[in-house]
C-alpha cells in the first residue's frame, strides 16, 4: 500500500524534525530518551493537523479495500448458499 509507506515515512520524517529542533538547544540540558519522548508527544500533536491530507488518503484506501473484502465474502456466502 503506497499510502501507508507515505504516510508512515511523513510521520517517521516529522518525528526526525521534531527530533532536531530539541535536540541541538537542549542537548545539554537533557538526556536523549527525555528528548525522544517529548519530540514524540510533539511530532503526535503536530500529526494531527500536518498530516491531515495523507491521513485521509490512507484511511480511504483501507476503507475501499475493507469493502472490496465485505463485497468478496457476501458473493461467497451467497454462492454457498445457492
Amino acid at each position: 500500500m503506497k499510502e501507508f509507506a507515505i504516510y508512515t515515512g511523513l510521520r517517521a520524517g516529522l518525528f526526525g524534525i521534531c527530533f532536531a529542533v530539541l535536540y541541538f538547544p537542549l542537548r545539554n540540558q537533557l538526556t536523549v530518551f527525555p528528548l525522544l519522548l517529548v519530540a514524540l508527544v510533539i511530532s503526535s500533536i503536530l500529526a494531527i493537523f500536518v498530516l491531515r491530507a495523507a491521513r485521509d488518503r490512507l484511511a480511504g484506501k483501507i476503507d475501499t479495500r475493507a469493502a472490496r473484502m465485505t463485497q468478496r465474502l457476501e458473493q461467497a456466502r451467497t454462492a454457498e448458499d445457492d
